[in-house]
């Protein structure tokens, strides 16, 4: 039945470009990596959050509470985020997250169209995101420095950086809402320990995140089964998936992509994802994909 769902499958129309009205689309490279075969079930078969507009997980994520968990989503949905938005400072425990997933993301149309039936699926894209959620805490506060192993601390918008790696949408609007979501008042987009924990989160997402779940997540029905200790010690040391790597990566994004700048306009930062900056001879586009941030921590020469 598995294979079935997937060859009648359907893309939904693409409208988050809202984000960035009258903007120009810009395209990136392609980025692959030597570790992306062994995520690509987690990524992209089992990963429903490919089928949801960046716009709806926005606002579904800032509407969210346990209290009303099950209450349908009315009203229209906003597209003018920034920093100074309160809900991306709140805590989403664990069991707040599986409710998320459970009575928001599960819920969305064409999930319930093209999964409905499909029980094992559903489990499996829940359970492999429960993971990445527990992987994601456990790295967050070993880089933060906080000692308590029973404490929670992913914030709404730690969980930004799942829509923005996995949710459709084109590149200028993920562009756009990057900016926003962390540009000052006057508008100009700076360095800040918020950008920190938002990129270091992208990154443990991409590698350290997606290894926990094929060593702990085992379905060989659905052709996932665990991978080796060896493998995954091959993936986090040779492989640059490691916490260590990670926090190389995000001192790299930060030397290269503000420079001797104090801060970008917003001309100056939508530049930076061109695949054509002959400025620094890179695009920064690779921040929004799992396979360019590990192509990015494969780099020997960052």
């Amino acid at each position: 039945m598995g294979n079935l769902f997937f060859c009648c499958k359907k893309e939904p129309e693409d409208t988050s470009g809202v984000f960035a009205k009258g903007e120009s689309e810009i395209n990136f490279p392609i980025y692959t990596s030597s570790s992306d075969e062994y995520f690509t079930l987690v990524e992209k078969d089992f990963n429903l959050i490919v089928y949801i507009q960046l716009l709806e997980y926005m606002n579904l994520l800032e509407t969210f509470t346990i209290q009303t968990a099950t209450v349908p989503f009315e009203g229209n949905y906003r597209h003018d985020f920034s920093s100074k938005d309160a809900f991306l400072d709140n805590i989403m425990n664990q069991g707040e997250f599986q409710s998320f997933i459970e009575n928001k993301l599960l819920s969305i149309n064409e999930i319930v169209e093209l999964y409905g039936e499909d029980i094992q699926t559903l489990a499996l894209f829940k359970d492999c995101f429960l993971k990445i959620y527990s992987a994601l805490n456990l790295r967050l506060k070993s880089f933060l420095g906080n000692a308590n192993k029973n404490d929670e601390i992913i914030t709404k918008l730690n969980l930004v950086a799942i829509g923005i790696l996995f949710c459709r949408g084109k590149n200028i609007s993920k562009i756009k809402l990057f900016f926003d979501l962390f540009k000052n008042e006057n508008g100009v987009f700076i360095k800040s320990e918020k950008l920190n924990n938002y990129l270091i989160s992208s990154f443990f997402i991409a590698s350290y995140c997606l290894v926990s779940v094929r060593a702990f997540i085992d379905n060989e029905e659905k052709g996932l089964p665990k991978i080796s200790n060896n493998l995954t010690q091959t993936l986090l040391d040779e492989k640059g998936l490691s916490q260590k790597n990670c926090e190389i990566l995000l001192k790299y994004f930060n030397d290269k992509f503000f420079g001797e700048k104090e801060g970008l306009n917003w001309d100056e930062f939508k530049q930076k994802f061109s695949s054509d900056n002959a400025q620094e001879n890179e695009s920064f586009g690779w921040i929004f994909s799992t396979s360019g941030i590990r192509s990015k921590l494969e780099d020997k020469n960052i």
